[in-house]
């Protein structure tokens, strides 16, 4: 019997099995296609979810052809500039830059590379989903395209199949609809060799004619995303002829449709939806069969990683007996409320997009390109906090700073941050507890002074295996607090 079947092999999917099988346990992992989506889907990464997939030795490979956000302009259909975000040239507390453009099939690679690490894990590709039967008290049968007579028995079953997961439709689970749905045409260009990028920012062109996406992905690639008009068929949007329409007046003074070559194109609906139910017995969802949003922060694939790294540990502690099956209930209630701001965040930004209406948009132009220009740059939105189950301390909830000697000694378990060594509680119950001090000797080197102002003024700070800080206070409080939200027994599980 397997711990845990994930259906889909997607980043979120492969990251989840790579958190588990770094933890022993036997997985199994269905996928319908073969190999990785050769061309690129998801374009953002935030400095958090490099620290994430770090956890997953994947982050030295998508740095290497990732590259830092310059800026993220809304302009006018004239270039003038609505509002900006800049994020900051120095790297995050985490250790990465704020915020990156990157290759998708390369980190899905880097993941499936981890994954091949670890013999507790099965891969198969190219099988298809067909149902589960959870009639069964401790474990769910799984039917598979390859063998449908032999159903295979799991303890749980997690769906990261993507927005039309057939796992969640089997489920019976409802979606909250936002009422954000517009039809967009995404096209990905090769640029001729030698032409890196076709400008630095990333840029929405708030256009009331076309609003258009234009992003410099990297390496000789470029994505322009354009919305259609009411009058236009999806299906006529990616002939050839059309392509250049709509491209050619995108186009810098002096490059033509010659330097150029369309590697991708396909017309996408960016929605804003949420499962009613992340959870269902022994069947749980994540990544886009738990919530889609618009693309306008970039933070799709970011939440699909987050999702898999809060439940990773979780469904590990319950194997292990360390923790009560409810832990699982705390999984929607922590990620949701952030996706839900995201998601209501970029549908905001959408808005300002995807004004048609030329006097309205007039209005528009008018009320935001008031003083100088580089007054209306700001820093990239802040993430709200996860609610971390923890003590309602300011910083609780906030990811913990990058340490190398500490990632390398803990790079998937609890921590607790002493001020000092002689801190340390006499006992512990909560199980592969890794301690750790600022002061002393074998203290962490800390040279940036980010742990120390994550601890602030208290004497301990403790953080979850996903590096989520559970609070910070008295170390011995800290722990007791932190045993009985793993038995889902005190009010976090309220």
């Amino acid at each position: 019997m397997y711990d845990v079947t994930i259906i889909g092999y997607g980043p979120v999917g492969a990251m989840l099995a790579a958190l588990l099988g770094a933890k022993g346990r036997k997985v199994l992992v269905v996928e319908r296609d073969t190999d990785v989506y050769p061309l690129p889907r998801a374009v953002h990464m935030d400095h958090e979810v490099f620290r994430l997939i770090s956890l997953v030795n994947a982050d030295k490979a998508v740095m290497e052809i990732s590259r830092p956000t310059s800026t993220y302009d809304f302009e006018t259909a004239d270039g003038d500039l609505l509002m900006g975000f800049a994020p900051p040239k120095e790297p995050a507390p985490t250790g990465y830059p704020w915020s990156n453009i990157f290759h998708q099939p390369t980190l899905e690679k880097a993941i499936r590379a981890d994954v091949e690490r670890h013999p507790s894990i099965e891969v198969r590709l190219g099988v298809e989903f067909k149902s589960y039967d959870d009639s069964a008290a401790d474990h769910v049968k799984v039917s598979l395209s390859d063998n449908p007579d032999a159903p295979v028995e799991t303890r749980y079953l997690v769906g990261c199949d993507g927005g039309r997961s057939p796992v969640r439709r089997q489920a019976g689970i409802g979606m909250d609809d936002l009422d954000f749905n517009e039809p967009w045409v995404v096209v990905d260009v090769l640029l001729a060799d030698g032409m890196d990028v076709l400008h630095e920012a990333s840029r929405q062109i708030c256009d009331p004619r076309r609003p258009v996406t234009s992003i410099p992905i990297g390496h000789g690639r470029h994505r322009w995303e354009f919305m259609l008009l009411d009058d236009e068929v999806e299906r006529d949007m990616t002939t050839k002829e059309n392509l250049e329409r709509l491209i050619a007046p995108q186009l810098p003074e002096g490059v033509t449709m010659a330097e150029i070559e369309v590697e991708r194109s396909a017309v996408y609906t960016f929605h804003g939806v949420f499962a009613e139910k992340w959870r269902d017995g022994r069947v749980l969802l994540a990544g886009d069969a738990a919530h889609q949003m618009p693309p306008f922060l970039g933070q799709g694939l970011c939440s699909g990683v987050r999702d898999a790294a809060n439940l990773a540990w979780k469904l590990d502690a319950i194997l292990a007996g360390d923790a009560s099956e409810a832990l699982l209930d705390t999984v929607q209630p922590e990620r949701e409320p952030q996706i839900r701001f995201i998601t209501e965040t970029a549908i905001g930004m959408g808005q300002v997009v995807c004004t048609h209406d030329i006097e309205q948009a007039a209005a528009r132009d008018k009320e935001m390109c008031v003083g100088k220009r580089e007054d209306r740059v700001n820093g990239m939105p802040p993430l709200p906090p996860v609610e971390a189950g923890g003590s309602d301390t300011p910083n609780a909830g906030l990811p913990l700073s990058k340490d190398a000697g500490l990632d390398t000694a803990a790079p998937y378990q609890p921590i607790l941050i002493l001020r000092s060594k002689g801190d340390a509680p006499a006992s512990s119950s909560v199980p592969d507890l890794h301690v750790a001090w600022l002061t002393g000797e074998g203290a962490l080197a800390d040279k940036d002074g980010f742990l120390a102002d994550q601890l602030a003024n208290a004497s301990a700070l403790l953080a979850r295996p996903d590096k989520i800080i559970f609070g910070t206070g008295d170390a011995a409080e800290l722990l007791a607090e932190y045993a009985r939200y793993l038995r889902a027994d005190a009010r976090m599980a309220a």
